[in-house]
């Protein structure tokens, strides 16, 4: 398995930014946006390319915000940096829910985009409060590089 390097720091910021803003454009609707995040060719959650995540998450009501923290960068061999993320969203209800985002960004003319992202969903409305805690991935799974001898989960 390949091991991932540190990201820069001006990359790493530039990167921050990146994630950060998909949860500005989702939870806006800004759908015009998705090129500021991804790249055109883009798989997210079994879906591919900006028709399909708009279609996917403007589906989707009532909608809720977004939050995107505690994220771990590597740079992988081939020049791509794996991102490691958590998320909280705030449903309408009260509650919330987490989990993590796994992504592979690629250096773009424009700047870093996700090309890949992977989402795994804890803590979900249906989920027993008094349940064990959902296990999400692992530092081996951050560490997979999808194409470089690596799966991401779920592949």
């Amino acid at each position: 398995m390949p091991e991932l390097a540190p990201v820069g720091v001006e990359d790493g910021r530039a990167i921050l930014d990146v994630l950060a803003r998909y949860a500005q454009v989702i939870d806006n609707g800004d759908f015009d946006e998705l090129g500021s995040v991804f790249t055109p060719d883009v798989v997210f959650g079994g879906v591919q390319g900006f028709d399909a995540i708009a279609e996917r998450i403007g589906a989707v009501t009532p909608y809720h915000p977004h939050h995107t923290t505690n994220s771990l960068l590597g740079l992988a061999p081939d020049g791509t940096v794996r991102a490691w993320s958590k998320y909280v969203i705030v449903r309408t209800d009260g509650t919330a829910g987490s989990g993590d985002y796994l992504d592979t960004l690629v250096r773009t003319p424009q700047g870093w985009r996700i090309s890949r992202r992977d989402v795994h969903r804890g803590n979900r409305r249906d989920d027993d409060p008094g349940g064990a805690s959902v296990r999400t991935w692992t530092f081996d799974d951050w560490r997979k590089v999808p194409g470089a001898g690596g799966v991401a989960p779920g592949e």
